[in-house]
């Protein structure tokens, strides 16, 4: 989902002074423009990074290599993770003070699991699920955080032989599953089953 749907924040540093246009390494000072450049540019990085993927460590530092490879000639804060609020129908993503030790327990909690590997299909795609819902609650960046968890949630199943069909889900599909997710008492059962109806075998 573009990051226009976010809600709005009065004091967001990442906005242009007096406009709704993230601030970029383009000029561009038109929120369209900058999707349009946005959506090309990325789509190229994808393509590079399918040649050359980031180092698969499933930390915090492999995603943020994820989100500058694919942003960094777009935005100058590429990599890093937000220092604002954000939230998307009314309902915050994590307090960005909280995010590195967050996201550092997740991904301990992962390697705990031995990254998923040696689980059948529907197993793997359930515990993917959970852990790709823990991530988009943490929502570390502030723009580009579901086409960087895709690329990490894609080399993660790799491990185990898997891939997921992401052409198949439907950007609303996706979007209601992660609301599901990120409510106070977090439900992954839709983001379970989008997963295990879209994982083939490798």
């Amino acid at each position: 989902m573009a990051y226009e749907n976010y809600d709005l924040q009065e004091s967001d540093p990442y906005l242009i002074a007096g406009s709704t246009c993230l601030l970029n390494s383009l000029g561009i000072m038109d929120t369209q423009l900058l999707n349009e450049a946005e959506k090309e540019i990325s789509a190229a990085a994808y393509a590079e990074l399918i040649l050359s993927p980031a180092s698969p460590t499933f930390n915090l530092a492999h995603l943020c290599e994820i989100h500058h490879r694919l942003f960094g000639d777009i935005y100058p804060w590429a990599g890093n993770i937000r220092t604002t609020e954000i939230a998307k129908g009314d309902k915050l993503f994590l307090p960005y003070q909280l995010i590195l030790v967050t996201i550092e327990a997740v991904f301990d909690q992962l390697h705990q699991e031995a990254l998923l590997r040696g689980l059948p299909p529907d197993q793997f795609a359930q515990r993917a699920a959970y852990y790709l819902g823990r991530i988009n609650a943490i929502h570390p960046f502030r723009e580009g955080n579901g086409r960087t968890q895709r690329i990490m949630l894609d080399q993660l199943a790799e491990l185990s032989g898997y891939g997921f069909q992401w052409s198949a889900v439907s950007g609303e599909q996706m979007a209601v599953a992660c609301r599901q997710a990120r409510i106070d008492h977090p439900d992954y059962s839709a983001l379970e089953r989008l997963l295990q109806l879209h994982v083939i075998e490798l």
